[in-house]
């Protein structure tokens, strides 16, 4: 968390936390024996050990980012670079994803590239093909039967959707909306994921009358190989899915009038939003601009 500061005055770091599967590497604000926050220029934060009783207390400048600083020589700073390689953010793009590939490359690149490889990847062992045809088959409004690969003069191989009724539907001729979840079926089933993915605008190219079964699909997964997933969205109806449990985990991002900076504010921790959300549908609220305006009314009192 940033204090953006105020004319003549720097920002500062007042707050920062790194997690891993739910458990912190360093938390400058942790619920066990939080460190003392008293000097105007630094912030203390507890470091993980191996025992609880052994966490360590250090003090870091709070003009920079507490990550910055482990990075410039502890111990710690291989786990946080290694963490922090793992995290991809996707921005598909439907060319990208009707390329052809060479066999063999298991990572989706960060346009969706190497699709057709890391499906065929994931079709090789016949349970986890049988779970992508049935979400195919769910989510699209496709009679998928099989996916075959096969492969030009160059030995690259181009993803072909086969229908029930034997019509071939390649790469190339598959709707965007298609592509675009194969590659997310791509991320979540693949043998290679990483820790951390981010996407854009989840619900792009879903039918919304299918965004649930895309929902249920995530979070099977997520939960299944602890894999950390963040999205954007500006869907009510997207919001309208949400479980109780993810939405504890969702918030709002917004910017105030007359503010060069923006905010993050977890949904739960806006005044009175627990209450309000159980009278009323998070999706109405969030068409009707109340988030928004309860921030805003919040920040100028």
């Amino acid at each position: 968390e940033v204090d953006g500061g105020i004319t003549g005055k720097p920002p500062k770091v007042i707050a920062e936390k790194l997690l891993i599967l739910g458990k912190y590497i360093f938390d400058s604000h942790p619920e066990s024996n939080p460190p003392l926050q008293n000097d105007p220029i630094s912030l203390r934060a507890s470091i993980r050990a191996e025992s609880p009783s052994r966490n360590i207390q250090f003090s870091f400048l709070n003009s920079y980012p507490i990550l910055w600083q482990l990075t410039e020589g502890m111990e710690i700073a291989d786990l946080v670079i290694s963490d922090l390689s793992s995290m991809r953010f996707l921005e598909l793009s439907p060319e990208a994803m009707r390329l052809p590939s060479f066999p063999g490359q298991t990572v989706l690149g960060d346009r969706g590239e190497n699709l057709s490889s890391v499906l065929q990847e994931i079709c090789e062992s016949p349970e986890q093909k049988q779970v992508l045809l049935e979400w195919i088959k769910e989510l699209t409004p496709m009679d998928v039967r099989d996916l075959e690969f096969p492969s030009d003069f160059t030995g690259k191989i181009l993803l072909t959707l086969v229908e029930s009724n034997g019509e071939k539907i390649s790469a190339y001729s598959a709707s965007d909306g298609t592509l675009r979840f194969l590659a997310m079926s791509a991320v979540l089933l693949g043998s290679n994921p990483a820790k951390f993915y981010f996407f854009e605008e989840l619900e792009n190219g879903i039918h919304p009358s299918r965004l649930h079964l895309l929902i249920q699909l995530i979070e099977q997964q997520v939960e299944r190989r602890n894999i950390c997933l963040v999205a954007t969205t500006h869907s009510p109806q997207l919001l309208r899915l949400l479980s109780k449990k993810n939405l504890e985990f969702a918030s709002l991002t917004y910017r105030l009038p007359d503010r060069i900076d923006g905010g993050i504010k977890r949904i739960m921790d806006i005044p009175d939003a627990r209450r309000v959300i159980e009278e009323q549908d998070l999706a109405r609220l969030h068409e009707a601009g109340w988030l928004e305006d309860v921030i805003y009314f919040g920040e100028n009192e």
